[in-house]
């Protein structure tokens, strides 16, 4: 009896630590989601990427304590405190990776000084994310491509600050393209440029379809990977054909925020129908964010219809 009631109280206690480190990890995004946006350029830029992070570590990773973790930097961000690099003593990592972890974040403190870094600060922040995220990927040690990938973007970021003749628009191109792990969010005027595209706008002789998700949510849940699968199967879709995938919201949460769950929702669409085995160059992707409602709504509003992803199919 006694040991039943040890057992029962350890899982008692268990449940009690996992439910209140979920409750904390969505609190913490929550608010920071709902924080005001600041007027340092770095300090928002670096508050987005830990929001990214954040969701990244809660949604795919499940890891909450991170997820609360980070979530947190990026409110002390936002409200434009100094966000240092993480300390090493922070993280339980490998001691044959210390001394190469003192060596970098002397590299990205001194980077971070520079005035090409106060030139380029969507590059800064991004090159502290990678630090950052690398040391978190170090101490778990087992995802050995994650922990590549976020050195990379650190290394990227760190290659970037230190030359004095790239241009700002190859920077950003580089390091959206080739060095980050995450799903990046790009600007809000990118995504409005991206509105006059003349070939999402002439959808006339489109095949349209579209799954809608729940709020909040950008993953696929069962009956959107069925239908997508249906669509697969008996639209007889091939590599004959091009898809767009575009990603919306609705008007709950910031404008900022909304850009960034649209492409979470366009992305993880175009993942699943490489999975079914359309190739990735016949798949093309877009996010508006709040800017394109199927309904009309005041802001703040949640409405399931406008929260969806369309998709074109065309003829290659």
């Amino acid at each position: 009896m006694i040991n039943d009631l040890k057992n029962n109280y350890y899982l008692y206690l268990l449940f009690l630590i996992v439910f209140i480190t979920n409750g904390c990890a969505y609190h913490n995004i929550e608010e920071l989601k709902a924080t005001p946006k600041s007027n340092n350029q770095f300090s928002q830029a670096l508050s987005d990427n830990y929001l990214e992070f954040a969701l990244y570590e809660m949604n795919e990773m499940h890891d909450e304590y991170d997820a609360a973790y980070f979530a947190k930097k990026g409110i002390q961000a936002k409200k434009n405190l100094n966000i240092q690099p993480e300390l090493i003593s922070n993280w339980d990592i490998d001691e044959e990776y210390r001394n190469l972890a003192l060596q970098k974040r002397k590299e990205l403190i001194d980077a971070l000084k520079s005035k090409r870094a106060s030139n380029l600060p969507n590059v800064s922040a991004r090159t502290q994310l990678g630090y950052d995220c690398w040391l978190e990927q170090l101490e778990e040690a087992w995802q050995t491509q994650h922990i590549k990938k976020c050195f990379d973007m650190l290394n990227s970021g760190l290659h970037i600050l230190g030359q004095d003749t790239i241009h700002n628009n190859e920077v950003v191109k580089n390091i959206d393209t080739k060095h980050s792990k995450f799903i990046k969010e790009k600007d809000i005027e990118e995504s409005k440029l991206i509105k006059e595209i003349k070939k999402i706008d002439d959808i006339s002789s489109k095949i349209k379809f579209e799954i809608y998700f729940d709020h909040n949510v950008y993953k696929l849940n069962n009956e959107n990977k069925n239908t997508l699968q249906n669509l697969h199967e008996k639209k007889n879709i091939s590599n004959n054909f091009i898809i767009e995938v575009i990603g919306h919201t609705d008007r709950s949460g910031s404008e900022e925020y909304n850009i960034l769950l649209s492409k979470l929702r366009a992305n993880e669409v175009k993942k699943f129908l490489i999975q079914l085995g359309i190739k990735d160059q016949n798949i093309t992707s877009y996010y508006f964010g709040e800017s394109k409602l199927k309904i009309s709504t005041k802001d703040g509003v949640r409405e399931k219809m406008n929260r969806r992803v369309e998709l074109f199919i065309n003829k290659n």
